[in-house]
């Protein structure tokens, strides 16, 4: 993805909002992360004395696996990144804040926005929040059914105690 500022950098406005839908075609990416190719970019460039500011917004959807119940869903994340546009990169120093490279006007995103992806998706994720899983006699999905199990899964060691609730 190509962000051009030739335009914001030579007007007098001080802030600019893109809105705009991102398509990624990198197949091994893609078959890795499970992602949808469509992803949405909302940035917002500012000038701050000598600096460009950039704040994006990536909001994408990707093919996950509950960890509960085990169904696939479709997952929705949103993570935000801020970056700072620079002239040269000095690889001597380390900076706190993401650097961007401008060159002939323009900042290319498409690796940062892969390394954002990547760093937002959740280890587990559920499918609902009051997902209640699998039976782990049965191995029914409790979210469509009602288990017929008995539920007489007891720690032996506390058998004893049942014993002194019998009086």
């Amino acid at each position: 993805m190509l962000i051009r500022l030739n335009k914001f950098l030579s007007s007098d406005a001080v802030s600019l909002n893109v809105n705009e839908n991102y398509v990624i075609d990198d197949k091994e990416f893609l078959s890795k992360t499970c992602l949808n190719t469509d992803i949405n970019l909302k940035e917002t460039i500012f000038k701050v004395e000598d600096n460009i500011l950039l704040n994006v917004t990536i909001k994408y959807t990707f093919l996950d696996e509950c960890e509960r119940c085990l169904e696939n869903f479709d997952n929705t994340v949103e993570t935000k990144f801020e970056a700072i546009v620079v002239q040269k990169i000095n690889e001597d120093e380390e900076f706190d804040e993401i650097q961007l490279l401008i060159t002939d006007g323009c900042v290319v995103l498409d690796e940062i926005i892969k390394q954002m992806i990547y760093l937002s998706m959740p280890m587990k994720s559920l499918c609902k929040a009051d997902c209640k899983g699998i039976c782990p006699t049965c191995g029914v999905n409790l979210n469509y059914e009602k288990c017929k199990c008995e539920n007489n899964l007891t720690d032996p060691r506390f058998n004893k105690l049942k014993d002194l609730l019998k009086d």
